[in-house]
């Protein structure tokens, strides 16, 4: 009876301890050093741009965008057209309309003909949300469009155009 105990044991930890290990840092006392996406995605910002329209005037009833500068807690290693960079802000790229759909393919936001990132949808599915280190992105006129995958072609989008704020923005 006590073997069969000793055993039961023996097993639940050789199962445990791979879990623990594979779970990573925060099991052994190590910190991840990178922000989570979730984090800046709730973050304060300054807002760079908005637009608002009354009526969607797309097939994905886009109805606006804002932009907000995130200043980060603490500077970052990021990779920007190849090269390690260290940042100390992000941009915040929210679309707004729907309901968008969640789908095979993930909500991709655009300015002009560049990838700001893969969005996340809210949970009313009422706003999806990109997150870029990349400054050089977010400038005067430029054109926010959404589409589902990386399908220029397919994209819709925005009519009114990133208008920067003094205080905001790449200037």
């Amino acid at each position: 009876m006590k073997r069969s105990v000793l055993y039961r044991h023996l097993a639940s930890m050789l199962l445990v301890l791979p879990v623990l290990f594979l779970s990573g840092s925060n099991g052994f006392g190590q910190r991840n050093r990178e922000l989570p996406l979730r984090e800046l995605l709730n973050v304060p910002g300054k807002l760079v741009s908005e637009a608002k329209s009354a009526r969607a005037t797309t097939q994905l009833k886009l109805t606006g965008y804002r932009v907000e500068e995130i200043k980060l807690p603490r500077q970052l290693n990021v990779e920007l057209h190849g090269q390690q960079v260290a940042v100390d802000k992000a941009w915040r790229v929210t679309v707004q309309g729907g309901p968008f759909a969640v789908r095979a393919l993930p909500a991709v936001i655009w300015i002009d003909d560049q990838i700001v990132g893969n969005g996340i949808e809210n949970e009313t599915l009422s706003q999806v949300t990109a997150i870029t280190f990349d400054s050089s992105l977010v400038r005067e006129g430029g054109v926010v469009s959404l589409s589902y995958g990386e399908d220029k072609e397919g994209r819709e989008k925005i009519s009114q155009r990133l208008r920067l704020t003094r205080e905001g923005g790449n200037q």
